[in-house]
């Protein structure tokens, strides 16, 4: 029994003895663990080194970009010009240079530009016509226009898609916003009541008018007709239009010096016409007949310093091509809300107000006139 259990303890021992031989031999693998751990570090010796030389060439190229010239920045595409066309109802008179002068500071001062084109006659309907097409065609944003004959162009500036203001002559408000404009009734009512005070005695007086079909005209003569009816001390011999030919007007006013030798006054409804009858009236000598005209240009203000005209209604014509364009470019920028007609003021002038600073003002706001 003793040996049995003696051989158990024997056994036992011998086992705990290879159990913990068994132990002692894991240990080897643990050292090779370290070892293969030691390895990675040569690596990361060598990487180091590999990252210092690609660090040094970075910094000598961005040393050599310094030096370079930074590229040009991108600027964004200029916004294209809007375009106002400005159509007058001819390029013949004074009067639309003065237009055409306001409508071009009117559309610098907002960034604008102008593309002004007229006729060399008041009565080529069609040609006016063929411009409007000629503007549309090439593109424009808005169209101030002073109609040769509103009814004839009404189609035309019916089919544009751009706002359309009118000035000096008004047009059907369904196809403009607005028409900037004296009342021209009311300024050649203004001519005969002038006559009216002037000549207490009354007599003959004559209109040599202008183009017989324009809407402008016709309210010129029927303002002038009807104010002096109320002054029953004068007879109107005849209404004659020109069209605005100086050259007809001055043989009319002949005529009518030959006709009417006791004539006492005569009233010209537009430059031409004004041009050409108080030259035709200092030719003969005629200074005992009143004349009054109508519109301002260099000559006619100069013909009241000499004393060939008497007085002019002036419309201030700087003044309606700068609000015109300024109505145009309103309309362009959103607004919509117009009055059908945008009064212009009108003045009469003669040789007791026109070396007034202010009349002075109205006549030749540039200073470019060339006055007597």
């Amino acid at each position: 029994m003793k040996k049995r259990l003696f051989s158990t303890v024997i056994c036992a021992a011998m086992v705990s003895t290879m159990v913990m031989g068994c132990s002692s031999g894991s240990s080897a693998p643990a050292t090779t663990t370290a070892a293969a751990t030691a390895a990675p570090e040569t690596e990361v010796k060598d990487t180091t080194a590999a990252d210092t030389e690609a660090a040094k060439t970075e910094a000598e190229k961005t040393e050599a970009e310094k030096t370079e010239e930074p590229p040009a920045e991108e600027k964004p595409a200029a916004e294209a010009t809007k375009v106002i066309g400005v159509i007058p109802k001819s390029t013949l008179f004074d009067f639309y240079k003065m237009v055409r002068q306001g409508a071009e500071d009117a559309a610098a001062e907002h960034g604008y530009t102008i593309n002004y084109q007229g006729t060399n006659s008041s009565t080529d309907t069609a040609a006016q016509q063929n411009i409007v097409e000629d503007m549309d065609t090439a593109g424009m944003d808005a169209l101030v226009i002073s109609s040769i004959d509103a009814k004839a162009i009404n189609d035309t500036i019916a089919s544009l898609k751009v706002p359309v203001i009118t000035f000096d002559d008004e047009m059907d408000p369904s196809v403009c916003l607005t028409t900037v404009s004296v009342n021209h009734e009311a300024a050649a009512a203004a001519g005969a009541a002038y006559i009216a005070e002037k000549l207490p005695n009354g007599g003959k007086v004559a209109v040599v008018s202008s183009e017989a079909g324009s809407d402008v005209i016709q309210q010129r003569d029927r303002g002038f007709e009807n104010e002096l009816k109320k002054h029953d001390k004068f007879e109107l011999v005849g209404i004659y239009h020109t069209e605005g030919d100086r050259e007809k007007a001055a043989n009319i006013m002949q005529d009518l010096l030959s006709e009417h030798p006791d004539l006492v006054a005569v009233f010209c409804c537009n430059e031409g016409a004004s041009a050409g009858a108080s030259k035709m009236l200092k030719d003969e000598g005629r200074t005992d007949i009143l004349a009054v005209g109508y519109d301002s240009s260099e000559e006619l203000i100069n013909n009241i310093y000499d004393g060939s005209l008497d007085a002019l209604i002036s419309q201030n014509p700087y003044g309606l091509g700068y609000n015109s364009v300024t109505a145009a470019i309103e309309a362009i920028e959103g607004k919509t809300d117009f009055q059908d007609v945008t009064e212009s003021p009108y003045w009469l002038i003669d040789a007791d107000n026109i070396h007034d600073p202010e009349v002075i003002k109205i006549l030749d706001p540039l200073g470019t006139l060339n006055l007597k």
